[in-house]
């Protein structure tokens, strides 16, 4: 197996890594760059697979992560409050020489006749695929991210619930988590907008904000809004599976998500999740079940309602088991069977094109 990146992690004796050059600024020439080193390194080999996952061309299996890039961009906009900003951001991008060299290679990557499978991530994204770039649905294939069921389990509360609420100085209240390096598209005004809401009806409970992100525009909306006491920036933090633990709800009302690692992650670790029908993840979620899933991200009440369902004991509990019953049916392992499905689909087609283009030769 041979993996081209720009920049590594971590290495794997079993894989063959090839670090492809880029001009690192501006950001427009790194991803030119990229485009073109990978294609013409990769060039170099005879695959039977080359898959991308990113910004990249010269495969014949497109394993979109980031989803469409109009559908992105439609929903990035609308995450912005300001219709100012809002407008000025979509000015910017419409004369931005990165966005449009973006938009020309998600263009390019969904129509290239050389992909012979897309693997969606989500029925969402395959949905959006085929508005966006009219693609034969038989081409595509959808896979569900997988998660990992031994690390992600409601076994960590026992280990790890009481030790995490204490350090965080927490009692037995009501505690929602939110994960997100993107606090704006990922919905952090709308939720702290509802906690408000639910401030009016002096619960007790606490919102565990987790990732990277410039904290004090939303502080001052908390703090205004009377609930910033309610709230823990913890920012970045390594174990997540811990947090899980120690919360009781999991809430991402976002604008767009391809498929959120972070909602299968809850749903293992046995927490309900509410998020919207912009993450592509939601396609997993049975409303009033183990979740629930909003149609608008930025209906901050209707959020209010339904995280307040969550504070009974018992719906909490029906809907934490049936979360984690939920989380089963998507391991890793399945995600990989289903890949390598896809491989020698795509193998076979392979073969059997050859052959018949030998028996026209002759």
């Amino acid at each position: 197996m041979h993996i081209f990146a720009s920049e590594w992690e971590s290495n794997n004796n079993q894989m063959h890594y090839h670090t492809i050059p880029v001009i690192r600024y501006p950001k427009f020439l790194k991803d030119v760059s990229f485009v073109i080193n990978s294609w013409r390194r990769m060039s170099n080999y005879d695959f039977d697979i080359v898959q991308v996952v990113g910004r990249a061309l010269g495969m014949n299996v497109f394993n979109p992560h980031c989803g469409v890039e109009k559908a992105w961009l439609k929903q990035d906009i609308l995450s912005v409050n300001c219709p100012f900003y809002r407008f000025l951001k979509q000015i910017t991008r419409f004369f931005s020489l990165r966005q449009n060299f973006i938009l020309w290679l998600d263009r390019k990557q969904y129509t290239s006749k050389c992909v012979s499978r897309i693997i969606a991530i989500s029925d969402m994204i395959k949905n959006d695929i085929i508005k966006y770039h009219n693609i034969d649905p038989q081409k595509i294939k959808v896979v569900y991210n997988g998660v990992d069921l031994q690390r992600f389990t409601p076994d960590n509360r026992n280990k790890y619930r009481k030790v995490i609420r204490e350090r965080l100085s927490l009692g037995e209240e009501f505690v929602i988590l939110y994960v997100s390096n993107n606090f704006r598209l990922k919905g952090l005004f709308t939720l702290i907008k509802s906690l408000g809401e639910l401030k009016k009806s002096h619960k007790d409970f606490k919102a565990l904000i987790i990732g990277r992100g410039r904290a004090a525009s939303y502080r001052k909306l908390a703090r205004r809004l009377n609930c910033l006491e309610n709230l823990i920036f913890l920012g970045h933090v390594n174990e997540i599976e811990k947090y899980y633990a120690a919360s009781d709800l999991y809430v991402h009302p976002t604008f767009y998500d391809s498929c959120s690692l972070v909602v299968t992650e809850a749903l293992a670790s046995g927490l309900p999740v509410i998020t919207t029908r912009y993450d592509g993840a939601s396609g997993v979620i049975d409303n009033g079940v183990d979740g629930f899933v909003m149609e608008n991200p930025m209906d901050y009440e209707a959020l209010a309602e339904k995280i307040s369902l969550f504070l009974d004991d018992e719906f909490r509990e029906k809907a934490s088991i049936a979360a984690r019953k939920k989380a089963e049916k998507y391991p890793a392992e399945k995600n990989c069977e289903e890949i390598i499905k896809v491989y020698k689909e795509v193998i076979e087609n392979s073969i059997e094109n050859t052959t018949n283009r030998q028996h026209h030769t002759t």
